[in-house]
């Protein structure tokens, strides 16, 4: 039988983001995917690398400390999609 654990800072909200969660940047920002988590030659700490999409399809890639970002849930309510319409440049939503 496979256990699984989640370690959680007493009398903190921090919750150690890894590989595949979903954050966005506590100041706001987009959904962004956890690439890579873990520690970095050059820096002491946790740091995250993240990918997402821009506001034009781009893929964009930045790195994070874990302190600057917040956990989110991996799914979305469908009521909250926006999609663009490429032929009209404009935003359509209500699915």
């Amino acid at each position: 039988m496979l256990d699984t654990t989640i370690d959680v800072a007493v009398g903190s909200s921090a919750v150690t983001a890894g590989i595949g969660d979903v954050v966005t940047l506590s100041s706001g920002g987009p959904r962004m995917t956890v690439m890579y988590a873990g520690p970095v030659g050059f820096a002491s700490g946790h740091w995250l690398i993240c990918q997402w999409f821009d506001e034009h399809g781009e893929l964009r890639q930045d790195m994070f400390s874990q302190d600057m970002v917040q956990i989110q849930p991996r799914s979305i309510p469908a009521g909250s999609v926006r999609m663009r319409d490429v032929a009209r440049g404009s935003l359509v939503s209500g699915f």
